[in-house]
């Protein structure tokens, strides 16, 4: 262990100079263990714990929907798996989120742990709630594209739309946004399109 390490002061260039504390950066274990288990309410975000308030019933009809949509066209082309929240996903050793929605191609599907998908999902899903901030979604976004998000959708509740955002160069970047009554196509699910005044109705 070296003396920075064992005293909170030190001197640089004859000067005396503080040490500052620097918070532990937590894992998915620390998250865990200071989580209540099986609570949709918590997400481990650049190291730290958040807590998530409950969806409300617009949010959930909007998942309901569009689950069923996706399920629907998934399952009978063998394409894979659907999956929705709450369900751990572990991005970082220091952020483990739970995206609404999230799909994984079957050729992908060693990454389904027993308890949380170790690694990254090819399409995420996140449904604006009133209680998520702009600096939460920005940093979500950052981690969805450098950790390899193929498609990455952000439904807009009030606004009735939906963000398309694909991977290009380990960044997730704007395509469009669909407004209701206008179809959303996927390159990541092979043939899938939506008339998004199905799931705004």
């Amino acid at each position: 262990m070296n003396a920075l390490a064992k005293n909170s002061k030190y001197r640089l260039g004859g000067k005396l100079i503080k040490k500052i504390p620097q918070p532990k950066l937590l894992t998915y274990d620390d998250y865990v263990k200071l989580t209540p288990p099986d609570s949709g309410n918590f997400e481990l975000l650049n190291g730290r714990i958040f807590f998530m308030a409950s969806p409300t019933p617009s949010h959930q009809r909007i998942s309901l929907r569009l689950s069923y949509f996706l399920v629907g066209f998934i399952i009978p082309n063998n394409l894979g798996e659907l999956f929705v929240a709450p369900m751990d996903v572990l991005f970082t050793p220091h952020d483990t989120f739970q995206p609404d929605l999230l799909f994984i191609t079957k050729e992908r599907l060693n990454i389904i742990g027993e308890n949380k998908i170790e690694g990254t999902p090819d399409l995420v899903v996140e449904i604006l709630s009133p209680s998520n901030d702009t600096n939460e979604m920005s940093y979500k976004k950052h981690i969805y594209g450098s950790t390899g998000v193929k498609e990455y959708w952000l439904v807009n509740v009030e606004k009735q739309t939906l963000t398309l955002y694909k991977q290009i160069d380990n960044e997730l970047r704007w395509q469009k946004d669909i407004q209701k009554n206008e179809v959303l196509q996927s390159e990541i699910i092979t043939g899938f399109e939506l008339d998004l005044s199905k799931i705004f109705e």
